[in-house]
């Protein structure tokens, strides 16, 4: 088989009707480069971790994860897109089954399905920080029309009710006064871990903040627990606005690496892997969109649009990962 690179496309030049014979397959749209390039190695391959609708993710001999991906879901570092709006748990695809790479199609043992890299696009997972600025003066009213989209469209079983507990911490929180923020059980046991990881991140205090992020990583429900998305998106936020407001983006990228320096085994892995990425600015194409339209000079519509595409996501993970960006950008800007 004679595999071709061109413009950032993979053309397989094979048979089909000899290659797929008695399998079923499935065609991708998008690969993640540095994923591609580890394919490319050979010898990659790994066990299904976890399967959902829209995606299922594999654990590979590297305990690191690569997601599968229908048409539906945005690109993710590490992850591959399949061509299709599939239900990837109606094709009997479940955990512990083995799959490997090989460098035009990946198969999964015991279903005969391949995954076929054929006339795929490369993602790349690095942050945009090339883009033309918006004036501050728009940037400020994208970030209040963020808290009442936050508020309006926000789900209160996660992080949200926690934003009420920051007054007089930051400022441009009255929106967040009576405003669904009722804390309840859980919300009140995580509270003081929560405010003393905050008056620490706010001082830049490297030699505590991996203590105080410690403290509340993993708290919440799901895959990805609530505040570990909330962190995420306070990470993401520093990398973007650190660039838009030409500040040490070594010295921000300290900050960021502080927090997850002391995450292993303290959450999910699916959780850990997402803040490690978080932590360099990598993250999905939705959330990289909002940050783009946030600090850059799209139309105020298209930020909109963004932001609530980004709320979606999950059951509260996007809610919670938006409340990130949100403190982590009123805190960088210095609300005025």
């Amino acid at each position: 088989m004679k595999l071709e690179v061109k413009n950032g496309t993979i053309n397989v030049e094979a048979s089909k009707s000899l290659l797929f014979r008695g399998f079923d397959f499935m065609n991708s749209l998008m690969i993640c480069n540095t994923l591609y390039k580890k394919i490319l190695k050979g010898g990659l391959k790994g066990n299904i971790h976890s399967v959902f609708n829209s995606s299922f993710n594999v654990l590979d001999q590297n305990h690191q994860l690569v997601s599968f991906l229908n048409s539906k879901k945005p690109m993710s570092p590490n992850s591959i897109k399949i061509d299709n709006d599939i239900s990837f748990l109606s094709l009997g695809i479940e955990p512990k089954l083995e799959l490997q790479f090989f460098q035009s199609f990946a198969l999964i043992e015991g279903l005969n399905i391949k995954i076929t890299y054929d006339k795929v696009n490369f993602w790349d997972k690095n942050p945009v920080l090339t883009f033309t600025k918006d004036s501050k003066e728009n940037v400020f009213r994208k970030l209040r029309i963020m808290s009442k989209l936050l508020i309006e469209n926000g789900k209160t079983e996660g992080i949200l009710p926690l934003l009420s507990t920051l007054q007089g911490k930051i400022k441009g929180l009255d929106l967040f006064l009576n405003s669904k923020t009722n804390l309840n059980k859980r919300e009140k046991f995580i509270k003081e871990r929560f405010l003393k990881f905050l008056d620490n991140y706010i001082r830049e205090d490297i030699d505590n903040l991996s203590l105080y992020a410690k403290d509340i990583v993993g708290f919440g429900r799901g895959l990805t627990p609530a505040m570990d998305d909330f962190l995420c998106g306070i990470m993401v936020s520093r990398i973007y606005l650190s660039s838009y407001l030409d500040h040490d983006m070594e010295r921000n990228y300290k900050v960021n690496r502080a927090i997850v320096e002391m995450i292993k085994n303290k959450t999910t892995i699916v959780s850990e892997e997402m803040l490690n990425y978080s932590s360099l600015g990598e993250t999905n194409e939705d959330i990289r969109r909002l940050m783009l339209s946030f600090l850059g000079e799209d139309p105020f519509y298209y930020f909109v649009k963004n932001v609530k595409n980004v709320v979606k996501i999950g059951e509260t993970s996007g809610t919670d990962i938006l409340s990130g960006i949100y403190i982590g950008s009123s805190i960088l800007l210095k609300w005025i």
